[in-house]
């Protein structure tokens, strides 16, 4: 082709036809610059694709970690119910000061406890390997970012600098002095009943376990309307884009 171009460009030189090489060659640049800019836009369209396809696949891997750390979720929202109704019982029989049976050894053993968000951060971090700006919806980008950077940070001090450090140099202390933990049964019972329904320091710790419990039940449930919230948009994203 450029061999073509010169043999035209030669033949208008050699019959002195100047004007009409002039306007030949400014031609030839017109042409040279319109392959310029297809070959451009070509370049850009796939690259563009190529961005379309990768966003889809780590959407895709979002949505089923997701799922899994929402699992998790509704896990620690039911664990904490649970201490939480434990601690409850434990110190109603207390107040009241209740006969001791079976059924309050359970509850006893299930004093102490805490629980740790599993989040699975692998697309989260692939992601903003490849550049956030991956994610072509504005308004589902804020929300990803959002969850990922800001909502399970979160909750993870909530539970190592709130929660955990409550039970570690509170109910800890308070359970190893006063009660009789069995490990394999997962049950318990106070070393000197009569003392402990008036030991307002232990009844204290129960209380505030009580209100860390309902806390941290409460925030976990927060969290789960972020991920429920966030695993519809992705869908609905993955949804119209490929139909």
């Amino acid at each position: 082709m450029i061999k073509f171009f010169w043999t035209i460009r030669k033949t208008l030189m050699e019959k002195h036809k100047t004007a009409q090489y002039f306007k030949y060659a400014i031609g030839e640049i017109v042409l040279v610059v319109i392959g310029i800019l297809i070959a451009l836009q070509l370049n850009n369209w796939n690259t563009d694709r190529i961005s379309r396809l990768e966003e889809l696949k780590l959407l895709t891997e979002m949505h089923h970690n997701l799922e899994s750390d929402l699992e998790d979720c509704i896990w620690n929202i039911n664990k904490n119910l649970e201490l939480h109704q434990s601690n409850s019982v434990v110190l109603r029989h207390l107040e009241e000061q209740t006969p001791l049976h079976d059924s309050l050894k359970l509850h006893y053993g299930n004093i102490l406890g805490t629980t740790t968000q599993r989040r699975n951060m692998s697309t989260y971090d692939h992601l903003k390997s490849k550049g956030i700006d991956l994610i072509s919806n504005d308004s589902l980008r804020r929300d990803i970012t959002a969850l990922y950077s800001e909502r399970y940070y979160y909750i993870e001090k909530m539970e190592l600098q709130y929660d955990n450090q409550i039970q570690l140099n509170q109910v800890l202390p308070q359970i190893n002095e006063k009660v009789i933990i069995d490990n394999i049964s997962k049950t318990g019972y106070p070393i000197d009943l009569e003392s402990l329904q008036n030991d307002n320091a232990f009844k204290g710790v129960l209380r505030t376990n009580i209100y860390v419990r309902w806390f941290m039940a409460y925030r976990y449930k927060s969290l789960r309307t972020d991920i429920e919230n966030l695993i519809n948009k992705i869908k609905n994203e993955l949804e119209v884009r490929n139909t």
